[in-house]
């Protein structure tokens, strides 16, 4: 072919030579030196990525053998955790991903606590695995990869202890670092343990979320997990430093125990938040029932803000201490708006609604029966009400409840505006707990968000406060 071309480009005959090229054979001699061209270039090119990819395998080995040689420089091996970190070498950006794990004497591989209860065997050794990544790879490129096991420096247990293995995690399932960890005898137990040594005594949890207590004596321990710095963290049940109890301890065997925990939700909270009358009291010891958990939590005052496990459903609270049918120590529906009957205009009352926090917080409006009452005396400073005979389609409440407040707001003619969970009340007040008198209910407050009803003669202390609407 190139022959044809160099006669056809260089004929023989000095004639032929002088008439020139036709645009045939120019767009032809083009073609054939763009295909040279361009496998030159795409030559050139592999070339260079391919010296550029093993430039890049020869740093993330480098890096690899780095991530093992300091995972053995940790005279700790449990506080070797998992993790992933970036590095920028020569401009390009290596991942180096590590995955630590312990090895069982039985077998068992687990990155913290282990499936069964018992039967794990004793810890043994820790395997790390190293994954080298960059920017840019090549398709089909494999990660540069480096195993090794890590021993410890020390026994972790002997024939005759054991170890607990504690796992922390938030509600993403990410292990949760910095949480202190206490192990302690279950006296609770038919047998527990012993109090551990300062050797035996489990660090805060790793990056893995992860914490050992190690040389255990055989017996039953309660594992408590919590805040050094007494942030508002949570469990599902609502503790701030969650406990679990009844944790065995065999002799040469691992046991686990694992958390869920996290920050809290932050609950902003507005109570008698239908009552626009001004200032109203509400009790020192007021209780909220917080719905919406693997069971009812009650919280104590009323505080401004309730902090509660973020759930993506969130949570419905009820002013007053509510109790369901069938609750140990009898119900208390009272509280609850949802469990009063239709009223005589055939109106009923409804619970507030289910909030969930957006982005850690919400805003929640929980609205409470208000009524103003009269002193027995201007110098008497505490307030008390007791829940009592359930009147005027009062569901009732099996258990007595107290409320106490202290006198605010008073007006020139001794008198005080309240708010209390819905039910029936009987109303004292004295200058002491043990100096109360009857007072006089002298406001019908908040009737047109709820019935409110007043007794009359010896019961002129009794009201009930209703959340029905009145028409």
């Amino acid at each position: 072919m190139f022959q044809r071309i160099s006669t056809r480009l260089r004929p023989l005959d000095p004639e032929a030579r002088e008439a020139g090229l036709s645009i045939v054979e120019v767009v032809v001699a083009l073609l054939v030196f763009a295909i040279i061209s361009v496998g030159s270039i795409v030559a050139v090119g592999t070339t260079l990525a391919m010296s550029s990819d093993n430039r890049n395998r020869e740093v993330a080995a480098n890096l690899a053998a780095q991530a093992v040689d300091t995972a053995r420089g940790v005279a700790d091996v449990i506080s070797v955790s998992s993790g992933t970190t970036t590095t920028t070498v020569n401009g390009t950006v290596f991942t180096v991903a590590q995955t630590a794990a312990f090895i069982t004497t039985t077998g068992v591989d687990t990155s913290c606590t282990p499936a069964a209860a018992s039967g794990n065997g004793a810890l043994f050794y820790k395997r790390l695995q190293v994954s080298i990544t960059w920017a840019g790879m090549r398709k089909g490129t494999q990660p540069v990869r480096s195993d090794t096991i890590l021993a410890p420096n020390n026994r972790l247990n002997d024939q005759d202890t054991g170890t607990i293995l504690v796992g922390v995690k938030n509600t993403a399932g990410a292990g949760v670092s910095g949480i202190v960890v206490t192990v302690e005898p279950d006296d609770k137990s038919a047998a527990p343990g012993k109090a551990l040594t300062s050797a035996s005594k489990p660090a805060p949890t790793n990056a893995d979320g992860c914490s050992v207590a190690i040389k255990v004596l055989p017996g039953s321990y309660k594992v408590t997990v919590s805040r050094a710095d007494a942030a508002p963290w949570r469990d599902a049940y609502q503790a701030s430093a969650p406990v679990k109890t009844g944790i065995v301890v065999a002799k040469g065997d691992s046991a686990g125990v694992s958390f869920t925990y996290d920050l809290g939700d932050d609950f902003a909270m507005t109570y008698a938040s239908t009552y626009s009358g001004g200032a109203v009291v509400l009790p020192n010891d007021l209780k909220t029932t917080v719905l919406g958990g693997p069971e009812p939590y009650v919280v104590t005052g009323a505080v401004s803000d309730v902090y509660l496990f973020p759930k993506t459903t969130g949570y419905q609270m009820i002013a007053g201490t509510y109790r369901p049918v069938g609750a140990d120590g009898g119900s208390c529906l009272s509280p609850d708006p949802g469990a009063w009957p239709a009223n005589a205009a055939g109106k009923t009352a409804a619970r507030q609604p289910f909030v969930a926090a957006s982005a850690g917080a919400a805003a929640y409006a929980l609205p409470m029966g208000v009524t103003t009452v009269k002193l027995n005396s201007g110098s008497d400073t505490i307030i008390q009400a007791r829940s009592t005979t359930a009147l005027n389609g009062d569901p009732g409440c099996a258990s007595t409840q107290t409320y106490t407040f202290d006198v605010k707001n008073k007006t020139p003619k001794n008198e005080v505006t309240i708010a209390l969970p819905y039910g029936t009340w009987a109303i004292t007040s004295g200058k002491s707990s043990t100096s109360l008198n009857p007072l006089t209910i002298s406001g019908l407050i908040g009737s047109i968000i709820g019935g409110i009803f007043g007794g009359s003669g010896t019961t002129a202390n009794v009201v009930t406060l209703d959340p029905r609407p009145t028409s």
